[in-house]
């Protein structure tokens, strides 16, 4: 994902991002570009730390930001799943609220370069969802 007119004009409260976490991204590149034609290229952003896990963009063609993205489980056991990114206004903040609220942190905010800030967390009712601090300007 990197910084367009597309990404930056996203507002707070809506979703920016959309990533399948997969053991098996072979299979699931194989799996959507047959089923809805999309492609899929490497990404590293700028400024991301050493040792992070590869990347891949799902693309179609005429977007050149993509239409999502595609990375392995942080840690083994972690089933394939879809997890959509919400734009925070400070990912800090949210993530201080949403536990306040109930929520459990899956993932603390971590930089990811170019891309933002950005956290996970499973709701008090289970559900996990992204929080997405957009670059500053």
């Amino acid at each position: 994902m990197s910084e367009t007119s597309e990404t930056m004009c996203a507002q707070p409260g809506t979703v920016s991002w959309n990533e399948l976490i997969t053991p098996n991204s072979k299979a699931a590149a194989d799996f959507y570009g047959k089923l809805f034609g999309w492609q899929t290229e490497a990404f590293v952003p700028k400024g991301t730390p050493a040792g992070a896990p590869p990347y891949t963009l799902f693309k179609i063609p005429g977007n050149e930001r993509g239409i999502g993205g595609m990375m392995q489980p942080m840690q083994p056991g972690v089933p394939a799943h879809w997890l959509a990114y919400v734009v925070v206004e400070n990912v800090d903040k949210s993530l201080a609220k949403a536990v306040e609220l109930g929520a459990k942190t899956c993932v603390p905010v971590m930089s990811i370069g170019e891309v933002g800030r950005i956290a996970v967390i499973q709701d008090p009712q289970g559900a996990a969802i992204g929080l997405h601090e957009l670059p500053k300007s």
